[in-house]
């Protein structure tokens, strides 16, 4: 190829302005290449419509002037449009005698002044898009073979500017879907986000209400195993009062005998007896209840003497069970010693007596209903273990006991929630590990494993 063509299709093939996407510059410098390096004053880039019925100029420079708004259609050049579907390369010496070309002769190359044209097919994807049209001014003029290669590849140059603009497109819209995306994660999240933080706030506050809920009934079977101590108490009381008031009437009288007044002081003596016996049986279950309420509100890290403590926790339960009709045993190795939370302690066999109202002993459950508490050293551990002999398990209820709101008995008033609060502060609080031991009909065992010595 002719040096000067090589010099200009390399500046053109190594700028930027090829690959940059924007067609227009693009376009710009490689028709002011074609006129430079062939030396004409005219040329521009016209594009096929989609049905290849006609041809829209998209850029035309006629001596350094732009020119665009031109269409030719089939209908009207339908020889030229013939030899634009060879795909080839159509080299006019001559456009006005040429037959391509010769349609053009009265209403586009006269009044031009154009004498010789070179249309070079521009492909893209394998398809012909457009032509480069060179047009001369001045006579008849060979298009030499360099010349007509020298088209061909700045035409083979434009389609790579078409696919860079593509290829930019694609990257724009990209970038626009990604950041739609991005948008529309940071939107989920955070709505994500906010229903963790709701769904967190109602689990706690359930749970809440779950222990508040135990601790209700605590108080009720405490209130009421109170009221008889409170009662006996009361009718001794008014016993002895009644006995004063009649042995001091026969003082006043002149009328006590000494027989009168030891039988007073034996009646009296009795009765102080039972009231401070039934006073201190109140005393000692509100202690107790106190003290159990408020470690499982307060959960803190102590040392504690466990046999006295599972003790101390099943007398405010025993008003409970006893109005279930359910026996409630102790069985707890002597002087058992741990350094760990009380409160988590006092709430794990809470709820799981709680649990075994609506779940160990239906209505129409035959037998003596009994539930033991006990604990006892295995190893280096200590185990603290609840059973019943109440209906116990299936294999399927046993694998999802620990799941938060799964529950058996949501129709009476169950939210789920007892058997997860007891997994969570064995596992967490405690750091320790559970076990449950069930079968159908054979009863309901959870076995809970802390360190004896930390």
């Amino acid at each position: 190829m002719n040096p000067i063509l090589e010099r200009v299709l390399l500046e053109v093939s190594q700028s930027e302005l090829i690959d940059l996407g924007d067609l227009d510059l693009a376009s710009k410098l490689i028709i002011k290449s074609v006129c430079r390096g062939l030396n004409i004053g005219r040329a521009g880039i016209w594009l096929l419509t989609e049905d290849n019925q006609s041809i829209d100029c998209f850029i035309l420079i006629d001596n350094q002037t732009k020119l665009n708004n031109i269409t030719l259609t089939r209908s009207q050049f339908p020889s030229y449009f013939n030899a634009l579907d060879t795909e080839r390369i159509i080299a006019a010496s001559d456009a006005i005698t040429d037959a391509a070309t010769c349609e053009f002769a009265d209403i586009y190359l006269r009044p031009n002044a154009i004498t010789a044209m070179l249309d070079s097919p521009i492909r893209h994807a394998g398809k012909m898009i457009g032509i480069i049209c060179c047009e001369y001014k001045g006579g008849q003029r060979h298009w030499s073979h360099d010349e007509q290669a020298f088209v061909s590849s700045l035409a083979d140059l434009y389609g790579r500017a078409v696919n860079a603009k593509k290829v930019k497109a694609y990257q724009i819209k990209l970038e626009t879907i990604n950041t739609a995306l991005e948008s529309e994660v940071d939107n989920r999240t955070a709505e994500l986000k906010k229903a963790i933080n709701d769904l967190q706030s109602t689990q706690a506050m359930l749970i809440e209400n779950e222990k508040l809920a135990a601790l209700g009934n605590l108080v009720a079977g405490v209130a009421h195993e109170v009221n008889t101590p409170l009662g006996i108490s009361v009718t001794s009381t008014s016993h002895c009062i009644d006995e004063l008031n009649k042995i001091k009437k026969r003082f006043v009288a002149s009328d006590l005998s000494q027989q009168d007044f030891e039988e007073f002081i034996e009646t009296l003596t009795d009765g102080l007896y039972l009231i401070e016996r039934n006073l201190s049986r109140a005393a000692e279950l509100v202690h107790n209840f106190k003290r159990t309420a408020a470690d499982q509100l307060i959960l803190e890290k102590e040392y504690v003497n466990l046999t006295e403590y599972l003790a101390q926790i099943s007398s405010p339960l025993r008003p409970l069970t006893r109005k279930q009709g359910i026996q409630l045993d102790i069985q707890i190795s002597p002087e058992l010693y741990i350094h760990s939370y009380p409160g988590a302690i006092a709430q794990i066999f809470t709820n799981l007596v709680s649990n075994c109202f609506r779940h160990a002993f239906p209505s129409d459950f035959i037998g003596q209903k009994r539930i033991l508490l006990g604990a006892e050293i295995c190893a280096d551990e200590i185990k603290m273990f609840y059973k019943d002999n109440g209906i116990g398990l299936s294999e399927n209820v046993k694998s999802k006991i620990f799941e938060p709101f799964f529950t058996t008995a949501r129709n009476i008033g169950g939210t789920g929630l007892g058997m997860s609060i007891v997994h969570n502060l064995v596992t967490q609080k405690l750091g320790g590990r559970i076990e449950i031991v069930s079968g159908l009909n054979q009863g309901f065992e959870v076995d809970i494993y802390i360190k004896s010595i930390e």
